[in-house]
C-alpha cells in the first residue's frame, strides 16, 4: 500500500469511488444513502461576481461551506440575501436544517442575527481563535 499526499480536491472519479463506498456502508448499516450534491449561489453585478454562497446538501441538511461578499457591496444586505435564498431552497425542500462553520474573526455575530444557534466551540483552532458552528433548524 503506498500513502501520498496531494494538494486540490477529489478528481470525478475519485469521488464517485468514495461515494460509492460511502453508500455501500450506508446500506449495510440500514443508514440513509449518501449522496453529496454541492450547490452554488452566485450574485453578480454588471458581469463581476460580487457574492459567492456555496453548499452542500447532504442527506435532509444544507452545509454552507463559503459566504463571500465583495467588500466593494458590503453592509448593503447581499450576504444576508444570499442566506436567506439558501433558507427559501431548504424550506421548499423540505430540509431539516443549515449548518455552517465560521472563524471568531469572521460573521459570528452576522449569524446569530440572522437566528442561527451556535452549537460548537473550538478553542485554539487557529491557535487563538475559535471556530464555530451555527446551525438553524426548520423541522
Amino acid at each position: 500500500m503506498i500513502i501520498t499526499l496531494e494538494k486540490g480536491e477529489l478528481s470525478v472519479e475519485e469521488q464517485s469511488i468514495v461515494s460509492d463506498g460511502f453508500s455501500r456502508t450506508a446500506e449495510a448499516s440500514d443508514a440513509p444513502n449518501y449522496n453529496k450534491l454541492p450547490l452554488k449561489w452566485l450574485a453578480t453585478n454588471n458581469n463581476t461576481l460580487s457574492g459567492v454562497l456555496t453548499t452542500a446538501l447532504l442527506w435532509d441538511w444544507l452545509y454552507i461551506d463559503e459566504l463571500w461578499v465583495d467588500e466593494k457591496v458590503r453592509q448593503c444586505g447581499l450576504g444576508r440575501n444570499l442566506m436567506n435564498t439558501s433558507e427559501r431552497y431548504a424550506t421548499y425542500k423540505k430540509l431539516s436544517g443549515i449548518w455552517l462553520w465560521t472563524q471568531s474573526w469572521q460573521a459570528v455575530g452576522f449569524y446569530a442575527k440572522l437566528g442561527y444557534e451556535e452549537f460548537a466551540r473550538f478553542p485554539n483552532f487557529p491557535q487563538g481563535h475559535e471556530r464555530v458552528g451555527f446551525r438553524k433548524m426548520f423541522n
